[in-house]
């Protein structure tokens, strides 16, 4: 919470409008620890037991973070940092493997 308290106060004082308490509100760290793990290579089933949620709702967090980091990637080579490139296109190779990412589920 500390951290999206300071998010809203540095997106405040850069002159958007954001309501810090609503913000607060919609902040929901409740997938981290189980992106975080599946990150570090932990199997589906056990990122799953992490989560509360089905299991549909984890593939799909999961995809639109990569889909995310891809984007981020995208605005770091528009923007010539070589270096910030390459740390996420590593983060969505981290993201982008095994079931979640297959094409289809019924093989």
């Amino acid at each position: 919470q500390d951290v999206a308290k300071t998010v809203a106060q540095v997106q405040a004082s850069c002159g958007l409008d954001v309501d810090e308490d609503e913000f607060l509100d919609k902040f929901n760290p409740g997938m981290m620890e189980a992106v975080f793990a599946w990150c570090k290579g932990a199997k589906f089933v056990e990122v799953q037991k992490l989560t509360g949620s089905f299991e549909g709702t984890t593939i799909r967090t999961l995809r639109r973070l990569e889909e995310l980091v891809r984007q981020i990637t995208n605005a770091a080579k528009a923007f010539g940092d070589k270096e910030l490139e390459a740390k996420f296109e590593e983060g969505s190779k981290l993201i982008k493997r095994d079931i979640v990412f297959c094409s289809s589920l019924y093989l």
